[in-house]
């Protein structure tokens, strides 16, 4: 009987465990224009969530910027913001469906972290990251993807590692 009751409140924790909320999942890795953006932010999971106060009332969680180049560039421009009041930024001047390296110059490819005591960590060429986009279809206006990087803060050299991020957004 004791090891039936051990085996009834082992059961009971585990499916009161299971069906506690995952706030700390990233987002599924989705291509349908969910609006969704994570990553991970030197191992503690990121996610687009919030609206600063501080930035007015036409701030967004993500704000989306694309515009078509040619039949095979674009630019794209994600600035995501966090209820934690940091925020993460990914720019492609000339992107292109698949990898694009990010750099430290701005007419390249590059990514930035603004961490919540407003230093700005910036992609290196030396150590570039990249953004894959998995889909871009202009019909129903979706871009999808994934990316990392290692970004620096100039002054002191402090890097962080954005590692495991997507997004699937939607762009107007």
């Amino acid at each position: 009987m004791k090891n039936f009751s051990l085996t009834l409140l082992i059961l009971g924790l585990f499916i009161l465990n299971s069906c506690q909320p995952k706030e700390d999942a990233l987002p599924a890795p989705t291509t349908e224009g969910l609006n969704t953006f994570g990553c991970k932010i030197d191992g503690k999971v990121w996610i687009a969530n919030g609206i600063r106060n501080d930035q007015g009332p036409a701030a967004k969680a993500i704000e989306v910027e694309f515009k078509r180049l040619s039949a095979t560039t674009f630019y794209l421009f994600i600035h995501t913001n966090a209820s934690t009041k940091d925020r993460v930024q990914l720019t492609l001047p000339k992107g292109v469906v698949g990898t694009n390296l990010l750099e430290d110059l701005y007419d390249k490819p590059f990514g930035i972290y603004y961490d919540n005591n407003f230093k700005i960590f910036k992609t290196k060429s030396s150590n570039p990251g990249q953004v894959v986009i998995s889909r871009l279809d202009t019909v129903n206006r979706i871009v999808s993807g994934r990316f990392a990087f290692d970004a620096e803060f100039v002054v002191s050299k402090e890097t962080v590692k954005i590692t495991e991020g997507r997004f699937d957004v939607k762009y107007e």
